[in-house]
């Protein structure tokens, strides 16, 4: 543990640790008391289960806002540790013409639900408690797939309160690299982007197949329009191929478009891969697609048969671990046509793919599988007894399938400290960009 202090006296404490939501809240709480001309705390609403939307406020009165979302999903605990950087550096900074609003977290409900992943510093560790929503109950998605959830609409009425200038949106992964989206073309953040990745370590992705339909204005930086936006949610199973919603228009990534405003998306990996930057042209490409592609059929088979088999031990059929695991089963199939050449994968081939895009799907063709391995169990786990043999194999699925995908991407832990660091320095930048000193 290392201590550092900043220009204003304040003492930082680096060390591993993303903080639990209880400890960001009692942060918000102390800032607010020990600068009460600047700080404010308060509640914007309330979750499906009650739990308070926390909005942390550094600035008064200042002509232009700046809103940095944490925890839109459940799994993702790097945003935390970021907020607490960001909300210290706004203090010291001190920008009359700046106000930064702080979400501390956009999912609390889910939060509780991944808490156990949190403290977690193997691949093992991290899914023998992983918690992901459904599609439909994930805030930032839900109004582009047509659900309507009291966090969502807390978060968009909170845009067209603040009319923010840019919003962040702070995201992490448990295997890869870092890379950025935003709404309006990133290109001038390409190169601080990159500086602060090669400054704390963190290889730049350029193959997240999330990416795939994305204009790249520099190395792991893209521009997301609505239209790609609809794509990405149909291709990754976030959308059946005929569900048309409007989509990424209706979300909350390009709600600040309406008040002049941009939003900005900065990932970071929990574990990072160095397999997943190579700019070269890809080899025996259709016969890596077949193959990733019989991956997942095969899973998903597996999958959904130890589902059925467990169903009828299951109390309640709809919780949210079951509602979560059907997310990542329907993926399997929908992605599986997607890259197979001979139904779908024909798209893909249009065009070169590179090895870092071809590592991308092969990522995601271990990742998937493992993340729905990892809910089917926690769901399956209450029904004791009748179901144990179903839990049992997935016991030996989720660990056979968590040791391949440690085997292919030999993934070493990112320290906490340098995940928030990275998703600050680039939010840091982009504010420079967009409101430079004066």
């Amino acid at each position: 543990m290392t201590d550092t202090t900043t220009p204003a006296g304040r003492t930082t404490r680096l060390h591993d640790h993303y903080p639990s939501l209880d400890e960001l809240t009692a942060t918000a709480h102390r800032l607010a008391a020990q600068w009460p001309d600047l700080c404010r705390v308060r509640t914007i609403g309330t979750s499906r289960a009650g739990r308070p939307l926390t909005l942390l406020t550094v600035g008064r009165d200042a002509p232009h806002n700046l809103l940095v979302v944490a925890g839109a999903h459940a799994d993702e605990f790097a945003s935390r540790a970021a907020v607490t950087d960001l909300a210290h550096h706004a203090l010291t900074t001190r920008r009359p013409d700046l106000a930064w609003h702080f979400l501390l977290c956009l999912d609390p409900d889910g939060a509780h639900l991944a808490d156990g992943s949190r403290t977690a510093r193997t691949l093992p560790a991290y899914f023998a408690h992983y918690y992901r929503p459904a599609a439909e109950d994930q805030p930032e998605w839900a109004p582009a797939i047509g659900s309507d959830l009291p966090e969502s609409r807390a978060l968009l009425d909170l845009i067209d309160e603040l009319r923010p200038t840019l919003q962040f949106s702070l995201h992490s992964t448990d295997v890869g690299g870092t890379f950025l989206q935003a709404t309006i073309d990133p290109a001038p953040l390409a190169h601080p982007f990159a500086r602060s990745a090669a400054h704390h370590g963190i290889p730049v992705e350029t193959g997240n197949f999330d990416t795939f339909h994305l204009h790249e204005s520099g190395p792991g930086v893209y521009l997301m329009t609505p239209h790609h936006i609809d794509h990405q949610e149909t291709a990754t199973g976030m959308l059946t191929p005929h569900q048309d919603t409007g989509g990424g228009q209706a979300g909350t990534w390009f709600a600040p478009q309406r008040h002049g405003g941009q939003t900005v998306l900065v990932e970071v990996p929990a574990f990072t891969s160095a397999h997943l930057g190579d700019p070269r042209p890809a080899d025996a490409v259709r016969r890596h697609l077949r193959t990733h592609a019989d991956r997942l059929r095969h899973r998903g088979t597996l999958l959904t048969a130890l589902l059925d088999a467990a169903t009828p031990y299951l109390r309640h059929p709809d919780t949210p671990l079951l509602r979560a695991a059907r997310t990542p089963l329907t993926a399997l199939h929908q992605l599986a046509d997607q890259w197979d050449p001979d139904v779908h994968g024909h798209d893909l081939m249009r065009t070169p793919l590179t090895r870092a895009r071809l590592a991308g799907i092969d990522l995601w063709a271990h990742r998937i599988p493992v993340r729905a391995a990892a809910l089917l169990r926690r769901a399956v786990r209450p029904a004791g007894a009748p179901a144990a043999r179903e839990a049992a194999r997935l016991d030996h699925l989720l660990r056979d399938w968590c040791a391949q995908y440690q085997q292919r991407f030999q993934p070493v832990w990112l320290p906490v400290a340098r995940q928030a660091a990275h998703q600050a320095d680039t939010v840091r930048a982009a504010v420079a960009l967009r409101h430079p000193e004066y």
